[in-house]
């Protein structure tokens, strides 16, 4: 999968281009309380936001080896890839010692569960899927925290999906809720994508 260390890269080049060399990008602590009826008011500064993302999943759990005479082991990798990724984040800017401010992002990737063993898996993005992931963010970041707004600026916490028909066709792809951190946790874009498709 894409590690932390690929994001971390993309994210500094991203946010040094954008002029916000000043924030930090880490890993969201486990002991983080995720439930998205805990987190919709900032807690001790920080403020919360969900990404929808596309990646690959690939469940290592069910990769079958099979060993044939004088023949090199063959490997069949179970794997399924998903319009509904989520990436939750979370901002706030502290102070340091010399007065500066300095901003600290931290990021969670969603599991999701392999239909056939149902172990968990993170998906994998690709570095295109991250550098539009880190534009949003930088969008967000500065309407949330320098009062900046711009355009384009597509709130991905937006859940009026009227005029959206993007989102509309995101209606028809299959998404096992019931395999989703994201869902369960109430943050997965498709819980809101479905109610807004039983509504019409």
């Amino acid at each position: 999968m894409a590690t932390f260390h690929n994001f971390q890269r993309i994210f500094n080049s991203s946010f040094e281009f954008y002029g916000l060399s000043e924030w930090l990008l880490e890993i969201m602590p486990d002991n983080v309380n995720l439930n998205h009826s805990n987190t919709k008011h900032s807690s001790n500064g920080w403020i919360f936001r969900r990404h929808n993302a596309r990646s690959n999943f690939i469940c290592v759990n069910c990769t079958e080896s099979k060993s044939y005479p004088y023949k090199s082991k063959k490997k069949k990798i179970n794997s399924w890839s998903s319009a509904f990724t989520t990436i939750l984040f979370r901002a706030r800017l502290d102070q340091s010692h010399n007065g500066q401010l300095i901003g600290r992002i931290q990021m969670k990737i969603f599991e999701q569960g392999c239909h056939t063993c149902n172990m968990y898996s993170t998906g994998i993005l690709d570095d295109k899927e991250i550098k539009k992931t880190f534009y949003r963010l930088y969008l967000w970041i500065l309407k949330t925290f320098y009062n900046e707004e711009f355009l384009d600026n597509d709130d991905d916490d937006d859940y009026n999906y009227e005029d959206n028909q993007y989102n509309q066709h995101r209606t028809k792809i299959s998404h096992d809720s019931s395999r989703c951190d994201g869902c369960r946790l109430g943050w997965c874009k498709a819980l809101y994508t479905n109610r807004y498709s039983s509504k019409k």
